[in-house]
């Protein structure tokens, strides 16, 4: 019995090492979007004031925050907004 219950506990630690390597690896994929929609916004915005920069802020802020799908939604509008074309997703072998 004894061993029966290591033995699972052993698996369980196993899964969740896999587990939170390939959340890591997702988190460090969706920063990367996030960093790049920025930097793209930044290149062609500059400083800007008020509204513009208060938009993208917030969405890389989101994005530090862990909230990647929102921060790419706000930072995608802000694109649009500038009329700056939005960058396909750049697939790797991780995401297939």
């Amino acid at each position: 019995m004894f061993k029966q219950t290591l033995s699972a506990l052993a698996g369980v630690a196993i899964v969740m090492g896999g587990a939170s390597g390939a959340f890591a690896q997702a988190s460090e994929e969706n920063m990367a979007r996030c960093q790049q929609l920025y930097g793209l916004w930044a290149k062609h915005n500059g400083t800007s004031p008020y509204g513009k920069v208060l938009d993208a802020d917030m969405g890389i802020e989101h994005c530090r925050k862990g909230e990647y799908a929102a921060g790419v939604k706000q930072l995608k509008s802000a694109l649009n907004r500038s009329q700056i074309p939005v960058p396909p997703a750049v697939e790797t072998a991780n995401s297939r």
